[in-house]
């Protein structure tokens, strides 16, 4: 079993075509090691990948403190992009930390995440795999059996400005009463399926549910303070699910991805002509999971549903941004400041 794919920015940007040329993924060879050998060096691998993907889900929810009024709304398309930390560019690959794989070198070695620099076959590090069944039946069960070069990184950085995860959002803003908006995330199964695959092939959904409340409107001489006040609660669920060998339709072996996050912030803005400065401050968390489903057959043996691991996150959130209005357009820039910081641009349209 030999399929090499791109996972998360396959989801990341819905669907679109896997570049084979990097980051290239035998899931095969690594099951060769055990099931816990490779979900540990899977789960190292991709954790900046999968940690950025939930920071950029908590992104883009507002451009201002200041709700629709009644029956307003807002449609919006933004790009987020969380930055990789450099010190999450490689991991520490430690032979005493896995039973059947080792760096035959030394006792340690630096190997590149799926967001780490793209290094030539020569460059990367070799990783020997134990034979574990006794495959050639000499009795000998730690003897070499296969060796094989670390995964490589994207490299992005040599191709675009930053290091970073992309989290492509669609959202519906909507004034309701007493200074209330509601916002929405909704992306169904069946509009991913028709515009990148077919049913059994790619699935992506989205759900995100977000509430401003104008604060500033209970406090005493409220119309005498020169800004917007609200308080915001965003929750945003996204599932993907790719078939890995889509020409087999035979196979059952399947990526799935599951992402949740929420946010809770203070929001205040300043409107000064076109323009709207804002900032928020509040609380943030993520929860990731991955799993790899369906039957693997390796050299020795045949694994069932043999990848799972989670990436949890939380801790404080800070952001600041600026939105241009021209007539019914809006233009908004937006860093926030967390462990992976994150840069997020929208186009929307606004009325009321």
């Amino acid at each position: 079993m030999k399929k090499s794919i791109k996972i998360l920015l396959t989801i990341a940007i819905l669907g679109s075509a896997i570049n084979e040329s990097k980051a290239q993924i035998d899931f095969g060879t690594f099951l060769e090691a055990g099931v816990g050998d490779a979900n540990q060096l899977l789960e190292s691998y991709f954790e900046p990948a999968f940690v950025g993907f939930g920071f950029g889900m908590n992104s883009g929810w507002y451009n201002t403190a200041k709700p629709h009024k009644f029956l307003g709304f807002d449609l919006s398309i933004s790009a987020s992009a969380a930055i990789v930390p450099d010190a999450k560019q490689f991991f520490t690959f430690n032979n005493s930390d896995y039973e059947n794989v080792f760096f035959s070198d030394g006792s340690s070695v630096e190997l590149p995440t799926l967001f780490g620099p793209n290094l030539g076959a020569d460059d990367l590090p070799q990783l020997t795999f134990r034979d574990i069944l006794d495959v050639d039946n000499d009795g000998d069960f730690r003897e070499e059996l296969i060796r094989i070069s670390a995964p490589t990184g994207l490299g992005i950085d040599t191709d675009f400005p930053v290091n970073a995860v992309p989290t492509p959002m669609i959202q519906l803003g909507i004034g309701l009463f007493k200074g209330t908006e509601v916002k929405l995330r909704i992306i169904p199964e069946t509009l991913t399926q028709s515009l990148f695959g077919d049913d059994d092939e790619f699935g992506l959904k989205v759900f995100g549910i977000g509430v401003m409340h104008d604060i500033k409107q209970w406090l005493p001489a409220s119309k005498l303070l020169p800004f917007d006040l609200s308080l915001f609660v965003g929750y945003t669920n996204l599932n993907a699910t790719m078939k890995l060998d889509p020409d087999d339709p035979t196979s059952d072996q399947v990526a799935r991805f599951d992402a949740s996050a929420v946010t809770a912030q203070a929001v205040i803005s300043k409107k000064l002509a076109l323009f709207t400065a804002f900032a928020g401050l509040g609380w943030a968390k993520s929860d990731v999971d991955f799993t790899l489903e369906g039957r693997y057959e390796t050299e020795s043996s045949v694994l069932v549903d043999p990848i799972a691991f989670n990436f949890s996150n939380s801790g404080l959130r800070a952001n600041v941004g600026l939105r241009i209005k021209l007539l019914f357009l809006t233009l908004t820039g937006e860093y926030a400041i967390q462990e992976y910081n994150t840069i997020t641009g929208t186009v929307g349209f606004s009325f009321r």
